[in-house]
């Protein structure tokens, strides 16, 4: 379970600066939601997103199985239930993040819900009073998208790991 939390945190990197609190106390004003029409690009880009692929720069073990067995493969040592996350884009500009509602007996479900869209190669989300911009490369065909970023990496000796990761997803064909 706690590889999964590291997991979800990590990918909540691009859609989220979620966990800053909105208080008008404090003087914070939350970004409005993203509106308006999707532009050519963003009705292609529309539709279901699957988590297929991460890629550390550097070698780690996070499978508890006895065997030291460093990969920079990180996505092969998850379970099914960790690689199952999946982007929503509506044609209505919203979007949902999902993780563990394909793959069999899950625990923990979870969805993240907001607004986005996408402007040449920046994909910009708004929820929970936050906003992301995160540079996002397309494959040659159009079904795939892969973005970097620094994210700690705890390994199967508890110990954390600061590396460059590449988050790959690819639209899933309904």
């Amino acid at each position: 379970m706690r590889k999964l939390n590291v997991m979800m945190k990590s990918l909540m990197v691009m859609t989220t600066f979620f966990l800053v609190s909105c208080n008008t106390d404090d003087g914070i004003e939350c970004p409005v939601a993203l509106t308006g029409e999707l532009n050519a690009t963003e009705t292609e880009f529309s539709g279901s997103w699957e988590f297929t692929g991460l890629v550390a720069l550097e070698a780690v073990d996070i499978t508890d199985d006895n065997t030291a067995n460093p990969g920079t493969d990180i996505y092969a040592q998850y379970t099914e239930c960790q690689q199952d996350l999946v982007y929503d884009f509506m044609n209505n500009r919203n979007y949902a993040f999902k993780q563990g509602y394909l793959a069999d007996d899950c625990q923990g479900k979870q969805t993240l819900t907001g607004t986005w869209s996408l402007t040449g190669n920046v994909l910009t989300f708004v929820a929970n009073c936050a906003s992301q911009s995160t540079d996002i490369e397309m494959s040659d065909g159009g079904d795939s998208f892969s973005y970097e970023s620094l994210v700690n990496i705890r390994d199967v000796n508890n110990s954390v790991r600061t590396s460059k990761v590449t988050f790959t997803f690819e639209k899933m064909l309904l």
